[in-house]
């Protein structure tokens, strides 16, 4: 009878145990499928309104070349063509001035494409 007992309960210590490390791996996957759900909605969220930003004011500088923009003006534009809401041209600026070499930055604010 005691033997049993002892038999009893060290398998009920191996379930818990495996148990245990059961939860440990679930928290873990969990946390793994959180973080990429998070990513994945990131980049697709913002990466196509930044993408949309960045097309219509390369479309804006190369169907008015030679005249000179202010960045309230774009931001405007912006504003009105896709809904993206932007205070400051100067990021969008960045990421065109890799794409778009020809449109300049003339003084703080304002923006020409030479052709």
């Amino acid at each position: 009878m005691e033997d049993k007992e002892i038999y009893l309960e060290v398998k009920l210590k191996e379930i818990n145990r495996d148990i245990m490390k059961l939860n440990v791996k679930r928290r873990q996957l969990c946390k793994q499928l959180n973080t990429f759900k998070k990513a994945d909605y990131k980049i697709a969220k913002k990466e196509t309104k930044k993408d949309q930003a960045m097309i219509e004011s390369i479309y804006l500088f190369k169907t008015n070349p030679n005249r000179l923009f202010t960045s309230k003006e774009i931001c405007h534009y912006l504003k009105d063509e896709i809904n993206y809401n932007t205070d400051s041209f100067a990021a969008i600026f960045k990421r065109i001035s890799h794409f778009e070499p020809q449109i300049l930055q003339v003084r703080r604010g304002y923006y020409i494409y030479k052709p």
